[in-house]
């Protein structure tokens, strides 16, 4: 007992300060779309998460939209620049507030001249150097790819294609169905079924509403159990003001009432949400990667589309006559009237499971593909894939590709010029050309680029933004912080059945001892 008390206590205390914004970034993360206009100053965070030389994902690619003129995108928004990158120019005017929603993953222009960028938030046209809001059928705003086909703009969310075509200079879309996956079985990633517990979106709003009820009563453990930590010791050194002892006194009262409680009817739901999470993290999510589950019925994780929340970007190559379509499981083709079921391609270039970041098509039947496992030639027709950085051809791995490989690619610019730009997450911009050198990253750039407050929220949850206290072994934090917090839910579990049994059996003394007494008393008067 006085071990598991031991454990309880200290170990509850150090662990709280973590709880605390576990729940309050747990809380952000859940809802995205409600925090998105609310952005946090880079100053204010580690240096890891400020910018220099173009890195942290500052762009993914450009695309020309005059004999002088580009218009530069990713993280940083959209911003109008010349042909050697010299100047720039802020073009958010018209788009939603917050940097989140001005995240872009595409810029196009159209052969009539028409400009679209593909954000966060939506799609938007350029009208007169402002944005304008498209409206697109379905519910969905989150842009994972765009594309041009002849007059034809192809827009691809997370979940599906629409086709917008060009009526007299309008553009309506049109939802189209992508064909099942040859072989398709109704399953998903058993990290995306963990996500959605832990998260509470396996049950839509009502289920992230609880998780959200979970972190409040995260918060609530933490405050009271170190009230009730502090507060033997405060009323000791209190006995001379008996007014602030006696509010003491009531609060460790309150604290320890409802800390047991509060924390016997949710002790379960703690213990699967601290689980869940600790395997959404490597390392223990290397263990769970390449596993599958069914997709539950009566779930979120159950829907007729096969492509739910599969979709990354889309490219039509004329040389094969068919549609090249990235998706989470890797690249698939379809016939250019997507009737019959997409076909995987075999063999295909490494992806990380964090995402495809370049999608590129320099000529029919050639394409460059990155993401954090790297950056790569690839030619379909004749089952080749090159690795750009090291020139050799690339062969295929068991286990699927790599999480990280040698550079971690977040955007592509390939210029007129023939120049090539590679942008990579941590170090920055770079070429392999000695003679090519992308221009500085303009202060007044970095400061119109801060933070959105999900990510910040993001790299608390993670552990990611502690690695400033503990450096290299900042990875093992999530799976030992997990297992000190189960210590912690546990010892509290048996330390309430024993004082639970405890106080049974008091009362059940204290109802027998007058029995006893009557006997007693009954035999003396024989």
């Amino acid at each position: 007992m006085k071990v598991l008390k031991w454990l309880h206590r200290w170990l509850g205390v150090i662990v709280a300060f973590f709880v605390l914004f576990f729940a309050l970034s747990g809380i952000v993360l859940n809802h995205r779309g409600f925090f998105s206009g609310i952005d946090v100053n880079r100053k204010l965070l580690p240096g890891k998460y400020r910018f220099g030389n173009w890195n942290l994902a500052a762009v993914r690619s450009a695309v020309p939209i005059g004999a002088d003129s580009l218009l530069i995108f990713g993280n940083i928004g959209v911003w109008l620049t010349d042909s050697v990158f010299s100047q720039f120019d802020p073009m958010s005017d018209g788009m939603k507030r917050g940097i989140d929603n001005r995240k872009t993953v595409s810029v196009v222009k159209m052969p009539s001249g028409r400009i679209f960028a593909g954000t966060m938030s939506g799609v938007y046209e350029l009208r007169e150097n402002r944005w304008a809001f498209t409206d697109l059928p379905g519910a969905e705003r989150r842009i994972a790819d765009m594309f041009v086909q002849g007059d034809s703009l192809l827009v691809l969310t997370r979940s599906h294609l629409l086709l917008g075509r060009d009526y007299n200079g309008t553009l309506k879309f049109e939802m189209m169905q992508l064909p099942h996956p040859a072989g398709f079985v109704s399953e998903v990633s058993l990290f995306k079924a963990l996500w959605t517990i832990h998260s509470g979106e396996i049950f839509g709003l009502p289920g992230k509403l609880i998780v959200d009820a979970v972190g409040l009563v995260m918060i609530f453990l933490s405050f009271t159990g170190i009230v009730w930590f502090i507060a033997p010791d405060l009323i000791r050194k209190l006995r001379n003001k008996k007014s602030l002892k006696k509010r003491v006194v009531r609060l460790n009262r309150f604290s320890r009432k409802w800390h047991n409680h509060i924390g016997i009817w949710a002790v379960v739901i703690l213990i699967i949400t601290t689980i869940t999470g600790m395997f959404l993290r490597p390392p223990l999510l290397i263990t769970i990667i390449r596993s599958k589950v069914p997709a539950w019925n009566f779930t979120a994780l159950y829907n007729p589309n096969p492509w739910n929340d599969k979709l990354r970007g889309i490219r039509y190559d004329r040389f094969s006559n068919c549609y090249v379509i990235s998706t989470s499981d890797g690249f698939y083709h379809a016939g250019k009237e997507l009737r019959d079921s997409l076909v995987r391609f075999r063999p295909q270039p490494p992806v990380s499971v964090m995402g495809i970041n370049v999608f590129e098509q320099p000529k029919d039947g050639l394409f460059i593909v990155g993401s954090f496992s790297g950056i790569y030639r690839w030619v379909p027709a004749m089952n080749y894939v090159q690795d750009m950085i090291t020139g050799l051809e690339v062969q295929a791995r068991r286990g699927g590709p790599p999480a990280f490989g040698s550079i971690a690619v977040a955007g592509y610019i390939s210029t007129q010029n023939g120049e090539e730009y590679i942008f990579d997450y941590d170090a920055g911009v770079f070429s392999k050309n000695p003679g090519q050198r992308f221009p500085e990253m303009p202060q007044f750039v970095k400061k119109k680029s801060p933070l959105p407050l999900w990510n910040t929220a993001l790299e608390i949850h993670t552990g990611r933004i502690y690695y400033v206290i503990f450096g290299k072994y900042q990875p093992w934090f999530i799976p030992i912080m997990g297992l000190l917090i189960l210590i912690v839910l546990v010892t509290g579990l048996i330390r309430w059945f024993q004082e639970h049994r405890r106080k049974r059996r008091v009362m059940k003394n204290s109802d027998a001892a007058p029995l006893a007494i009557g006997i007693q008393r009954s035999g003396e008067g024989k």
